[in-house]
């Protein structure tokens, strides 16, 4: 029953790894559609956007289907956990990148232009947050985990920032407010995407070390 189990949590750790490369290109391409103005781009990564629901769904599948027939404990049940924690984690950053892409075709049917702020630096933190969670998923690498952890700090700063940009752009120019919004959502889709991948660090942690980091920040800024 033993070697069975293992041999099904292997299986499931492959397909996991999978959808994690699938979800890291998503990200790549929604991201390189903003920057470069690439309408096809951003239509690619709408449509794979169903590869990556229906590889969520065939994991969860699975991983229920081990629950059942294996009655998992101890590590092997904190396993099966992150496994399924990880995999919702992945589809939401898909979605949102999917998000991210729609908000880019609105931008692009637009004819009115917008400069004047570096939306560049957030994106590039976003996508190392993304390549370090999908590296410590198949490297199982508790130390890139933990720098997942310090990086969403950075984002959230980089978000109040750009934010604070784009409201006073409004401000200055109300009749580029609508696309305008559209940036705004685009920079909380990242901010979204750097939470969630702050989550399977998270859960790499517990997997590894049993270990719940979960709100400790908020409890120590508490004290």
């Amino acid at each position: 029953m033993a070697l069975h189990l293992e041999k099904a949590i292997k299986k499931l750790t492959g397909e996991l790894i999978q959808l994690s490369s699938h979800v890291e290109e998503s990200v790549k391409l929604s991201i390189k559609s903003l920057i470069y103005k690439d309408i096809e781009l951003a239509k690619r990564v709408i449509k794979d956007d169903e590869i990556i629901d229906r590889k969520e769904i065939d994991i969860e599948e699975e991983c229920l289907k081990i629950f059942a027939l294996h009655q998992p404990v101890a590590i092997d049940l904190r396993r099966l956990v992150t496994i399924l924690k990880i995999n919702n984690d992945l589809e939401r950053i898909g979605d949102l990148s999917q998000n991210i892409s729609k908000n880019v075709l609105r931008i692009l049917s637009s004819s009115v232009f917008v400069e004047g702020f570096d939306i560049g630096k957030i994106c590039n933190s976003v996508q190392l947050m993304v390549k370090k969670s999908i590296d410590s998923i198949s490297s199982v690498n508790i130390e890139k985990a933990r720098e997942i952890l310090k990086m969403d700090d950075i984002v959230d700063e980089q978000n109040s920032t750009l934010y604070n940009e784009m409201i006073k752009k409004i401000k200055e120019s109300p009749e580029k407010m609508e696309i305008l919004i559209q940036y705004i959502h685009i920079i909380r889709h990242l901010e979204r995407i750097a939470d969630h991948t702050t989550n399977i660090a998270e859960d790499i942690i517990y997997m590894i070390k049993g270990e719940i980091v979960r709100h400790q920040q908020t409890q120590t800024d508490k004290k």
